[in-house]
């Protein structure tokens, strides 16, 4: 049997035949998911705990959800035609579900938007319009009403805790609270005031993440750069807004969100930030972002929970690890990862993907059919890759206004059909 070996230099690799294991290799499943499943412009995807997929598609103003053998999600009405408060349209960019079944996304401002899934399932009976707050250790009540300054301090606080709170049914508010809504804006004074650094309100939002646990928190990529390279990794918290009674009777909070921290900044090293395109969290709580500005097209950071706040180290260093090579992109537009923290990476120029494994050492590539000793491109302008937990790599195609999905062959099971 005649032996290879698998180079060292990986530079000018990218689009040859590729290096794995054995004799797998990436197949491409049909049908091709396009118009007939009401796809437009995809232009980001993402798949919920119980595997319904999330697809924002930016010219219908939408949020398509399809189940996994990409039916149309009936029950979920609320996510067409999105428009904000004031009756302008949402153009979705990015999408992204918690462990609470909230449906982030954002569309290019310094806003991100929510609608909740679990509440629209059951039904919200009342919602909280004042309270009165106890002091823990004093004793003394204050009453507030829902909203105000007070309000969210008394109600975040630890050192008080409520006593009695006033409900009500109004079809209005709580139609308000079902319907896509405003969840951060950087207008905000309060964003603004915690927010010093920075100028929030020019803040362009290219994409959203949220941990794999129960962390109140999600994760932003800020692209706005101007004069201070306002480039930079956003961390949003969660803060109490009010109590919802859902029609089971269950008691939630319903949240807002605020400016947390800023996790890494404008550089040109590893795990620095630099024209950030995506955005990705672990089930570790890693970040993994993708980015146009020099010198590295894709990053990952370790959190460092040692101290008294959360310090982010550089999980990949360029000479060490494949993924640090530049010459292997040509845009590496956005960034998933999988179950065993392998890494999918969309070239949004050369249209394919381009797969590591945990160490960032180079694996696979994706999206080509091998012809005479030539591989012809499938896609047309790739956008956005996301995984699912049964390792179908899901990918957007703005060019063809399609998802097109992949399975490693030895994934195969009895529920993938691969292409003919």
């Amino acid at each position: 049997m005649e032996q290879f070996s698998i180079p060292d230099n990986l530079e000018g690799q990218k689009g040859q035949a590729t290096f794995g294991a054995g004799d797998t290799t990436f197949l491409q499943l049909n049908p091709v998911w396009d118009s007939d499943y009401g796809i437009t412009d995809p232009t980001e995807i993402s798949i919920a705990q119980d595997g319904r997929i999330f697809i924002a598609d930016s010219t219908s103003r939408s949020i398509i959800v399809l189940d996994q053998n990409g039916n149309i999600s009936e029950e979920i009405s609320g996510l067409n035609n999105l428009k904000d408060y004031s009756g302008a349209d949402i153009s979705p960019l990015d999408v992204d579900i918690d462990q609470k079944m909230n449906v982030f996304f954002i569309d290019g401002s310094q806003r991100i938007f929510v609608w909740n899934l679990y509440w629209n399932q059951i039904g919200i009976k009342n919602v909280s319009v004042s309270a009165s707050f106890k002091h823990t250790e004093t004793g003394i009540e204050q009453v507030e009403s829902s909203g105000t300054d007070n309000w969210f301090s008394l109600l975040n606080s630890s050192e008080w805790e409520i006593a009695d709170t006033v409900f009500s049914n109004s079809p209005q508010l709580i139609d308000s609270l079902l319907k896509p809504h405003l969840f951060y804006d950087g207008t905000e004074l309060i964003n603004q005031y915690l927010d010093l650094f920075y100028n929030p309100e020019n803040s362009r939002f290219t994409g959203i993440s949220s941990p794999a646990g129960n962390e109140n928190l999600v994760y932003v990529s800020d692209s706005y750069g101007a004069v201070n390279n306002q480039f930079r990794l956003l961390e949003i918290k969660f803060q109490r807004s009010l109590i919802l009674e859902l029609t089971n009777g269950q008691m939630v909070w319903c949240f807002n969100g605020i400016f947390g921290s800023t996790i890494k900044g404008y550089g040109t090293g590893a795990g620095t930030v630099n024209k950030p395109s995506s955005i990705e969290v672990d089930y570790e709580n890693n970040l993994y972002y993708t980015q146009s500005g020099n010198f590295f097209p894709v990053h990952k950071l370790v959190p460092n929970l040692s101290g008294d706040f959360a310090v982010y180290l550089s999980g990949f260093q360029p000479g060490l690890n494949d993924i640090m090579n530049a010459s292997l992109y040509g845009y590496a537009i956005d960034i998933a990862v999988d179950q065993n923290k392998f890494i999918y990476v969309a070239d949004g120029l050369d249209s394919d993907i381009i797969i590591f494994d945990s160490y960032g050492n180079f694996f696979k590539e994706a999206g080509y059919i091998s012809q005479d000793s030539t591989n012809i491109n499938i896609m047309d302008k790739v956008s956005a890759i996301a995984v699912d937990n049964r390792g179908v790599v899901y990918v957007c195609d703005r060019g063809n206004g399609s998802i097109y999905r992949f399975v490693l062959s030895s994934s195969l099971d009895d529920d993938i059909i691969p292409k003919d």
